[in-house]
């Protein structure tokens, strides 16, 4: 089972609006859940249809229902990736999400 394969840790973070003491609105990442996954580099011709020729993509299998929007943030350790697409597989007994993220870069601690 793809499941068993799951064993990176990742953090999901979010973007939200906050209104600072003046009322001007702003967006900030905040922390949105956690999962269980599998990291591994994106095929060429997934990262070409995306447009992200010139960053590194690569592929996260996790479980299906896993609570992560194209757009969020995921961070494994001090990496973090952008999901840049998110694809349900119901394959039999086999389902799972596989998110398509970049690369971003080392995670403020």
């Amino acid at each position: 089972m793809i499941s068993d394969f799951f064993t990176t840790s990742f953090t999901v973070k979010r973007p939200t609006w906050k209104t600072d003491g003046q009322d001007n609105e702003y967006t900030e990442k905040e922390e949105a859940g956690a999962f269980l996954g599998h990291l591994q580099q994106a095929q060429a011709e997934l990262v070409q249809n995306l447009g992200l020729s010139f960053t590194k993509a690569y592929s996260v299998w996790c479980a299906f229902g896993t609570d992560v929007k194209e757009g969020d943030t995921i961070v494994a350790g001090d990496v973090s990736y952008s999901v840049r697409a998110k694809r349900d597989h119901m394959v039999g007994s086999n389902e799972h999400v596989e998110l398509v993220v970049e690369l971003d870069e080392v995670a403020e601690a």
